[in-house]
């Protein structure tokens, strides 16, 4: 394995080297026929799929068992091991859907986490061009003053004939959250098959509007908290949910258990900071807050680096360029300049050796955040309620990021003293974290005991053995 630019630039000579490394996740287990010699079919819908790597993976590892079909609106950029077949969502002309959808996106009802909602479609308005993005905001706008909403599931009668995606051969359904078509879930939900969700991420429970609450054998989370979220947030029956594991979180699993992946590759000492900020106005307070921890490790550790870490779905890094003038600051750049945001199997490991050295590993919210407390290194949280940056109650205000709901109920654990809360204190957290970092590993066990480790293996058999018939003995 190589180690990425940046990483050659700042280890300089001597540094170690990873050997290949194959992320594949395999196990002996019987393979399911349905009929006379007919394999079972598992349909997954999913959205985002190039650079869910974990999914390539997870996909390979559910085809030992059973046959795989993908549902999706666009090919793949690179072929996937073990999928049976790709098929994109049809959607004929209707104008009844249509119609429905658009009221939908517009009146649709809200998780009770409205503003983790509202960063959210931000998000995707600030990559939008200017037309589209004005007329979004207009949308946006006026879903934020109403107090009510249409739920999906009252909608999702009305798009009867809005998909003529071939559903031949499936004998079961998984939903991996986000749920993109509408008309397909309807589809599904009604061809007489099982169906379940998958809830990939979590900040999921808090965000979407297409997780019904009607229609599903089983709805499986990462563990009890997100459990918690789908019922009080969604409305999802607890009896309906299952614990399974998480998918992102395998690949940390393989790294632990995989001694040659865990040599050190950049010597000397760093602090390494994650960037989780993804729009340009976000990145550039990000940026800000970022300056403001260079200036407090230079006063309290000047001869260690601070190693940033770009956010990965963020194309165009050049917002990053005011830390260039900072002594202090190296960059991790982990992909090629205009490269696609998925990431290989060794790149994964490379990112998860680099917390793993660090002296401390720093963020305001991300989900390596959460990966990084499976490491005996402490794990800092930027909550800064002081920073000021952009109009007080915009949607684009930092704060608003930070305060999101799943990062205050699972990153921003105030009991803990590695959460930072005002700037001034900064400086005095950073020195006792490096000087003393076995008082903020209680932290990091706090946010990995709520999800243990598992295997894609153990994820696959806990999602099957609920859609799966049980053999005849």
């Amino acid at each position: 394995m190589r180690l990425s630019r940046a990483g050659q630039r700042f280890a300089g000579a001597g540094k170690a080297e990873l050997p290949m490394i194959e992320m594949s996740d395999r196990s002996t287990t019987s393979r399911t026929t349905v009929g006379v010699g007919r394999r079972f079919t598992l349909g997954l819908s999913v959205e985002h799929f190039d650079f869910r790597v974990d999914l390539h993976r997870f996909i390979e590892t559910l085809s030992e068992q059973v046959d795989v079909v993908v549902f999706t609106d666009r090919p793949f950029a690179h072929p996937v091991k073990g999928l049976k077949e790709l098929r994109l969502y049809r959607w004929p002309r209707n104008l009844v859907a249509a119609i429905v959808t658009r009221f939908f996106l517009v009146f649709r009802r809200l998780p009770k986490s409205r503003n983790n909602f509202f960063i959210t479609e931000m998000f995707g308005l600030a990559q939008l061009p200017p037309a589209r993005q004005k007329r979004g905001l207009f949308y946006l706008r006026l879903r934020r003053l109403l107090p009510w909403g249409v739920s999906v599931d009252t909608v999702l009668p009305w798009l009867g004939g809005g998909d003529a995606t071939s559903l031949e051969g499936v004998d079961a359904f998984l939903h991996i959250t986000r749920i993109g078509s509408l008309p397909f879930l309807r589809r599904a939900l009604t061809s007489g098959k099982p169906n379940a969700a998958y809830i990939y991420s979590w900040d999921h429970p808090c965000k979407h509007t297409t997780i019904p609450r009607g229609g599903m054998r089983a709805y499986f989370t990462w563990n009890r908290g997100l459990s918690e979220d789908l019922a009080d947030l969604q409305g999802v029956e607890p009896r309906l949910i299952r614990e399974v594991g998480a998918t992102q979180l395998a690949p940390l699993k393989q790294y632990l258990e995989t001694p040659a992946a865990r040599q050190r590759l950049v010597p000397g000492d760093y602090v390494y900071y994650g960037c989780g900020t993804g729009t340009p106005d976000l990145v550039r307070q990000e940026v800000a807050v970022i300056l403001q921890l260079a200036v407090a490790l230079r006063e309290v550790a000047p001869q260690t680096v601070l190693l940033v870490r770009p956010y990965p779905n963020l194309l165009d890094w050049s917002c990053y360029d005011a830390l260039r003038r900072e002594s202090n600051v190296r960059f991790d750049w982990f992909r090629q300049e205009g490269q696609g945001r998925e990431l290989s199997a060794a790149q994964v490991f490379e990112k998860y050796n680099k917390v793993e050295h660090a002296r401390a590993f720093v963020h305001l919210g991300t989900t390596l955040g959460w990966e990084a407390c499976y490491f005996d290194r402490p794990v800092l949280f930027l909550a800064m309620d002081d920073f000021r940056a952009g109009s007080p109650g915009a949607g684009f205000d930092l704060r608003h990021f930070i305060h999101q709901y799943h990062n205050d109920r699972y990153m921003i654990l105030n009991r803990f003293p590695n959460v930072v809360r005002r700037a001034e204190d900064l400086p005095a957290t950073l020195r006792d974290a490096l000087n003393q970092p076995a008082g903020f590993l209680a932290y990091n066990r706090a946010v990995a005991d709520a999800t243990p480790l598992r295997s894609l293996s153990d994820i696959a058999a806990g999602i099957l053995k609920e859609l799966v018939p049980t053999p005849a003995t």
